[in-house]
């Protein structure tokens, strides 16, 4: 679906801000006249960018559906099989927000399945922070977290955006150190979700 749409717009387009069309849209609406002159540029970005649209404008069970055969064979060996059903179906929407193909999903659910994570640790250390300060985050955070009772999106997003404040931090500064730690990258499907 993607690529038609990709495709057909490479040498076509509707009007000047058009970009995601779907094959009946591109039927109905096309003609010689507004096919360009120029030639065509294959922007992988682009792309990329477009069939995340796509994948984002599935259903959570169509994209699940998509998803396992690339999350089967792209997780490591190490990862306990078969993987459960139940809890592929629960974090699948988590990492549906942002892939942006469906290769992607195994690096990106990748740390919902192993017990532990393999990164640098300088990475905990988000714009404008120094070791003492990431490192006191983590230990304040860790505290606090203990401390919950409802472990939900709500009251994650409750008790850790005040926090950042009572840190003297940035909300993206905490949240970006929490983010690697929880799962070992920079970016990440959303957080409170995540951890809940």
């Amino acid at each position: 679906e993607t690529m038609v749409n990709f495709l057909a717009l490479l040498g076509w387009s509707l009007d000047d801000k058009t970009e995601i069309l779907s094959r009946q849209e591109l039927i109905a609406n096309f003609s010689l006249e507004r096919v360009s002159r120029t030639g065509a540029i294959f922007n992988r970005d682009k792309l990329d960018w477009m069939n995340g649209v796509y994948l984002r404008n599935l259903s959570p069970a169509d994209f699940t559906q998509r998803a396992l055969p690339f999350l089967e064979s792209g997780l490591p060996a190490q990862v306990k099989r078969p993987l459960s059903n139940d809890y592929i179906r629960q974090i699948m929407p988590l990492v549906q927000e942002r892939a942006r193909t469906l290769a992607e999903v195994a690096e990106l659910a990748q740390f919902f399945f192993v017990d532990e994570l393999d990164y640098a640790p300088d990475l905990l250390i988000v714009k404008d922070m120094n070791p003492q300060s990431a490192v006191k985050a983590l230990e304040v955070s860790q505290q606090k977290l203990g401390q919950l009772e409802a472990f939900d999106a709500e009251s994650l997003e409750a008790l850790l955006r005040p926090l950042a404040v009572e840190l003297g931090l940035k909300t993206g500064q905490l949240f970006g150190t929490l983010r690697v730690a929880v799962t070992g990258r920079t970016a990440a499907p959303p957080l409170f979700q995540t951890m809940a």
